[in-house]
């Protein structure tokens, strides 16, 4: 305990100067941890490139909504909004247009994701695949800067298609390289915090940036949307190529078993490592079960909420934006919070009150914003969903960690990723069912709140009892509550979130299981946060 106390001061704690002053160390460590190392420097700017590509999808949404709207022949509002007329276009209706790329992109990557997986494990061609995946990513946001009246619908089937398949499967060889960047879990902690500033950083300021250009400029959304695209394939790009030109070949993990390619190879994983949980980690089996849902509700609200946002209660490009602008800010708060409440209550509890919050919010959401009259209260709830975003990433993974055996929680990485996208397309699709039959967005949003609530009953019944070293479970909870600062906004979650969370969890190190009710361990780890 004391050696990691004296780790973590090391990294956090200004150090003195000759003249008396403070080095810049900390700041540095906390930026370019590692950093002279190729591969990690690679890591850092892929985080950054890929983020600056995923959040420029906003900005996307925006313009297609409002050209599925304008062909469909809606009129205006007052504001230049576009109002729910009940016509169509290509069979369906102009809100239920994102909804569908969801469906369309979810189906495509749960199927994929085995495949990925196989590549990355049983091939030497680990690399040349994420080089692969990068490429398809970057082109397929290229094609978006051509977006007019008579290409949007095939642009968002490329979008749908292409690019959320690309994203995740490059984010499964960025982090498939970061257990080999570091000589210990100290420095693996030092390098994923690092990169989560990068990821960070490159949202939020292309946000900013794309939002104050749009008001300088006064663009409609659909040419705001191919200045973002243009921005972030000359942004995004230029980072993926600095990152692959980075990574060095790997070879096969593991060979392909005799009588199966490797799509069934990559599934046959997946099952062997789920069906050993029951014997191993039955708490994280039963996680496992619950986070199908939970993730398929959690990352579904970005699109259905954008949705909701301008359709239902006919919200202008720039309030929109500055819903997302307070959901990051306020992921800051939320992150604080869950480091008081799982401290106090525990991780299974914090866990399941920070499920509620979020299922009684979306509530207060669907209830309370019923149209545009209600336009101004739309604030309140993006402070609000920043709180639940900010909790509910670091609470996920303190929960799980805490339940797997000491050493599994990167092993566990990729079938906790395949949780996460395996269902994400049936609340976008229970969505679009409710809006095309009974013309009531407010209702479309049940699939959130079921599934939520859902995954709420199976995670009541995970067994805690078998939990794994609290002491480094508490600690890794709260870097992430950290590391989250600003990473809360809704774009967040759909595909990538947590996933990368699991990796930063391997940061401390191994020690004794945890005595769960230990006061003293409790005092240790408050006076450890007050020393970093």
């Amino acid at each position: 305990m004391a050696k990691e106390s004296e780790d973590i001061e090391e990294t956090t704690v200004e150090e003195p100067t000759k003249n008396g002053g403070r080095s810049c160390k900390p700041v540095t460590n906390a930026i370019w941890a590692e950093g002279s190392k190729a591969e990690v420097q690679a890591f850092y700017f892929n985080n950054f490139g890929r983020a600056v590509l995923f959040i420029s999808v906003t900005f996307l949404s925006f313009a297609i909504l409002e050209l599925a709207n304008k062909q469909a022949g809606c009129p205006k509002n007052d504001d230049g909004v576009y109002e729910d007329c009940g016509k169509r276009v290509y069979g369906a209706k102009p809100s239920s247009m994102l909804s569908l790329m969801a469906v369309l992109g979810g189906v495509i990557t749960a199927m994929f994701m085995p495949y990925a997986g196989a590549i990355v494990d049983y091939t030497p061609y680990r690399r040349a695949f994420g080089i692969g995946c990068a490429t398809v990513l970057v082109l397929a946001n290229t094609v978006q800067i051509f977006l007019f009246e008579s290409t949007w619908f095939v642009l968002a089937i490329i979008q749908a298609v292409f690019a959320a398949a690309s994203f995740i499967a490059n984010a499964m060889v960025m982090w498939s390289y970061v257990k080999d960047s570091a000589e210990s879990d100290h420095a693996l902690h030092g390098i994923t915090t690092s990169g989560r500033l990068w990821e960070t950083f490159g949202m939020f300021g292309f946000l900013i940036l794309v939002t104050v250009v749009g008001v300088a400029s006064g663009w409609d959304s659909v040419s705001l949307a191919r200045f973002s695209q243009a921005l972030a394939v000359a942004l995004g790009g230029t980072f993926l190529w600095l990152a692959y030109s980075r990574y060095a070949p790997r070879p096969a993990q593991q060979e392909v078993p005799e009588g199966k390619g490797l799509y069934t190879a990559g599934m046959s994983s997946l099952y062997n490592t789920f069906t050993q949980l029951g014997k191993t980690a039955p708490g994280a089996k039963r996680f496992f079960m619950a986070v199908v849902f939970i993730d398929a509700a959690t990352g579904s609200f970005t699109t259905l909420g954008v949705t909701y946002l301008k359709e239902q209660l006919e919200l202008t490009d720039f309030q929109s934006q500055v819903f997302l602008i307070l959901t990051l800010l306020c992921g800051i708060p939320g992150s604080i919070f869950h480091r008081t409440v799982g401290r106090r209550f525990g991780h299974k509890r914090g866990f399941l009150a920070c499920l509620m919050y979020w299922i009684g919010t979306t509530v207060l959401f669907v209830l309370v914003l019923s149209g545009p009259g209600q336009k101004n209260l739309a604030y309140l709830f993006g402070v609000l969903f920043g709180i639940a975003y900010g909790w509910y990433f670091p609470a996920i993974n303190g929960f799980f960690i805490s339940l797997l055996p000491p050493g599994r929680d990167v092993e566990m990485w990729g079938w906790n990723q395949f949780a996460s996208v395996i269902l994400s397309w049936v609340p976008p699709l229970i969505f679009t069912g409710l809006n095309e039959t009974v013309d009531d967005l407010r209702l479309g949003m049940v699939g959130l709140i079921s599934f939520h609530v859902i995954g709420l009953i199976i995670a009541f019944t995970i067994d805690d009892s078998q939990t794994w070293d609290e002491e480094k479970v508490l600690s890794e909870s709260d870097e992430l509550s950290d590391e989250e600062v600003g990473e809360s906004a809704p774009m967040e979650e759909s595909a990538l979130s947590k996933e990368e969370e699991l990796v930063i969890n391997e940061e401390v190190g191994k020690s004794t299981p945890m005595q769960e009710s230990a006061l003293t361990k409790e005092d240790e780890l408050v006076m450890n946060e007050e020393v970093k």
